[in-house]
């Protein structure tokens, strides 16, 4: 029987081991020596975790021997402070071959899968996000915001991310002093706050009439509005992209009632009560949501056979993505977009929301855009997410203070 080994460092306070499996055991080197036979594992535990500060998984894999300690073997390999090195396709071959070792010397070994102690962290906070959700839903959408907009002011530069925010801002604003930066930071935990809020009266945001003589919440000019008509008429389908400015659910809403079927595609949050709570949210309005994943191209491919509208955020890193200029610096955006546009030749509209001092929201969509083409004719994927990309930056360049600058765009 062939040898199998792997080795990882658990974390940065311990060393390297070295596993290897032999014909009846496990055995170990480097942080100590041991071993242990396959048929005393009594049970084993599988699970997904990540680390604060990440958004990443990395599958684990707990043994349990009778009488003794537990040997914890992960894919997340420690190098140095917070570096991770992912070792998936040396683990996963690994754990499956122990899994099986375990199984033939064991018939009353247990194979579970769990959670790891993050996920039950996150898991009890979701709950109560979802909860306090539900009970901003009760109350007055304008008073909410502004409560939850001065306590994102108090804690948002307590938090992890206003570092990142800050970073950012003085490279795409080298030009500006601080106080200039500190307002925009302040600016923009305002406007997660009030976005907070709004995520529970989503339903009702988009109020726009053209019949009535007053406006409401919901402002469009005589261009916008024409061009929602024009958009409402031609069932053709097409691609809509927008950034997180200031309320970003709300171009998906202007779609929806202009009686045009939309198809979001959007990052499932990792937690999981919040993650279905906002698909309830945002699901009530539109023909479809697509996860992010290796699957939603061809979701997206059906969706516009259908004739629908496909909206999609495009204004975070995406390492799979195109390499584009954001702000005069090098970065990656996903290349979705352009790659559709390429295949079905549909219209690319952009949609973007500003948030007014009167608690109100302006709303504008363009013409659809020109693309370049290569040599053959064909949309560059791109050179078209180039253009998508200086359009973003020069709507944030407008009101910075209302994107979300906690995302790292350059890596």
């Amino acid at each position: 029987m062939a040898d199998f080994s792997y080795s990882f460092r658990p974390s940065v306070f311990a060393s390297e081991r070295h596993y290897i499996l032999t014909p009846d055991r496990l055995t170990w080197t480097g942080d100590g020596e041991g071993s242990v036979a396959y048929n005393a594992v009594a049970k084993v535990k599988v699970y997904q975790t990540r680390f604060w500060g990440s958004s990443k998984s990395y599958w684990t894999c707990i043994l349990y021997p009778v009488g003794a300690r537990k040997i914890h073997l992960g894919a997340a390999h420690h190098l140095h402070g917070r570096a991770i090195e992912e070792r998936t396709q040396t683990y996963i071959p690994f754990i499956k071959e122990l899994e099986a070792r375990i199984a033939a010397a064991n018939a009353d070994a247990r194979f579970i899968t769990g959670r790891g102690w993050l996920s039950w962290v996150e898991g009890a906070a979701g709950w109560i996000a979802v909860r306090i959700l539900r009970t901003i839903r009760r109350f007055d959408c304008d008073r909410s915001a502004d409560v939850l907009a001065r306590l994102m002011r108090i804690l948002g530069p307590q938090l992890r991310g206003h570092h990142t925010a800050r970073t950012q801002l003085k490279a795409a604003f080298p030009e500006k002093n601080s106080e200039e930066i500190e307002k925009i930071l302040d600016g923009m935990w305002d406007n997660i706050g009030r976005v907070t809020a709004e995520y529970a009266h989503l339903g009702t945001l988009w109020d726009f009439d053209p019949a009535q003589p007053r406006p409401g919440r919901i402002l469009l000019d005589r261009v916008a509005a024409e061009r929602c008509l024009k958009l409402s008429t031609d069932r053709k389908p097409g691609l809509l992209f927008s950034a997180h400015l200031a309320n970003w659910e709300i171009p998906p809403l202007a779609a929806a009632a202009h009686d045009r079927d939309i198809v979001l595609v959007f990052r499932r949050p990792k937690i999981m009560p919040v993650a279905e709570e906002l698909i309830k949210l945002r699901g009530g309005g539109v023909a479809g949501l697509i996860p992010a994943g290796f699957d939603a191209p061809f979701r997206v491919w059906d969706a516009l056979r259908r004739n629908c509208l496909v909206g999609m955020l495009v204004d975070q890193h995406d390492a799979k993505g195109v390499e584009v200029s954001f702000f005069g610096q090098s970065c990656r955006a996903s290349s979705m977009l352009g790659r559709v546009a390429r295949l079905f030749e549909c219209p690319i509209y952009g949609a973007r929301v500003i948030r007014l001092p009167d608690r109100r929201y302006r709303f504008e969509i363009t013409e659809p855009l020109i693309p370049p083409r290569d040599h053959e004719g064909k949309i560059d994927v791109a050179g078209t997410m180039q253009i998508v990309t200086s359009m973003i930056e020069s709507w944030i360049r407008e009101h910075p203070e209302q994107w979300m600058w906690t995302h790292r765009r350059w890596r």
